[in-house]
């Protein structure tokens, strides 16, 4: 993950240096609150009461957050209509009552357009250590515990195409690396999957989507397997996506909207001796809701709220409530656009 971080720094200071066109960037300052860091089920939070190494040697479930970011991007090639930009983007994170869940994330992006939504894109994204919780490490022992944290890097080609007026859409696919620290490592995935996305216009105040994307996760690690655990955990999921998007210009908010995503994963173990996998599934649903107002020409704030919710299938009760959790987070952003230009 090194290499990623250093390439997208690489981009961002080209961005800065090379070629004499603008540049548009943005700084952000981003404060929430997380009701549930760890994703624990209701059964582990009565459990952690009297287990606290399920804890990881914290005090509380819940934290508040601060992120700070800046974002970039610049044209480096036009003739007439057609363009290619390439943007970047840099972001660090600190979750103040958990002292493992300190991660930065980033990445940039490569674009081809030649009109109004009419455009090819590389993205690269990097999410780099995130910690989920301590779980046992079963590698050395049956009780002792461990931190968990994974990195991902998502890599994804997307075409779009203006319909007419008022629709437009996009189709791609992608690659995501999702790997685990040691000692964790049996976990790692290669997850493959397709886009897909309609937009439509309703009299230029009204943005809605629908988006769908199919993936499937491949257990590559396990296919020889590997002890001490040779469990399968490749997966196959579906997610669909709405957000809307209204602007209303008034004097109190300028644009509103909400969202919904859903995600249906099923996982393709078969091995009686593996309850935890075998015949499991889940639904994922996030709903989001957000209002922007701008303060001044390039100053605007945004508040946001989220609550998630995963209900967990199994033919195992204990797996059903284990996997099941809830969460709610709210946001605070400050986002400054600025431009250089001094050629």
């Amino acid at each position: 993950m090194k290499i990623v971080k250093s390439i997208i720094l690489v981009f961002i200071n080209y961005i800065f240096i090379y070629a004499s066109t603008p540049i548009e960037y943005s700084l952000h300052l981003d404060s929430g609150y997380d009701s549930n860091e760890m994703r624990f089920s209701h059964e582990e939070f009565s459990e952690a009461y009297i287990d606290r190494q399920i804890m990881g040697g914290e005090n509380t479930f819940d934290s508040f957050i601060y992120r700070l970011g800046i974002k970039g991007e610049k044209s480096i090639w036009n003739k007439g209509k057609k363009n290619i930009f390439i943007g970047g983007n840099y972001f660090w994170s600190n979750y103040n009552n958990n002292k493992h869940k300190k991660y930065w994330s980033g990445g940039f992006d490569l674009t081809f357009k030649w009109g109004p939504y009419n455009n090819f894109k590389y993205v690269l994204r990097n999410l780099n250590s995130y910690y989920l919780r301590h779980y046992i490490n079963r590698d050395i022992s049956v009780s002792d515990m461990a931190p968990c944290f994974f990195s991902d890097r998502n890599q994804k080609l997307v075409l779009t195409k203006r319909i007419n007026r008022r629709h437009w859409f996009s189709v791609g696919c992608g690659y995501l690396q999702r790997y685990y620290d040691r000692p964790f490592t049996e976990f790692d995935l290669d997850i493959y999957y397709l886009h897909f996305r309609i937009n439509k216009k309703i009299k230029k105040i009204i943005n809605i989507s629908f988006q769908i994307e199919p993936y499937q996760a491949k257990d590559f690690f396990n296919e020889n397997k590997y002890l001490p655990s040779n469990f399968h955990r490749s997966y196959e999921s579906l997610e669909w996506y709405i957000p809307v998007s209204i602007k209303l210009d008034n004097i109190f908010v300028e644009k509103t909207g909400f969202s919904f995503k859903k995600e249906s994963r099923y996982y393709e173990a078969e091995d009686p001796d593996d309850p935890l996998h075998t015949g499991r599934g889940h639904i994922d649903s996030k709903y989001d809701f957000w209002i922007k107002k701008g303060l001044l020409e390039t100053v605007s704030i945004t508040l946001s709220a989220r609550y998630r919710t995963r209900k967990t299938q199994s033919a195992y009760d204990w797996v059903k409530e284990l996997k099941s959790f809830e969460q709610i987070q709210f946001w605070f952003n400050i986002d400054w656009d600025l431009v250089y230009d001094r050629y």
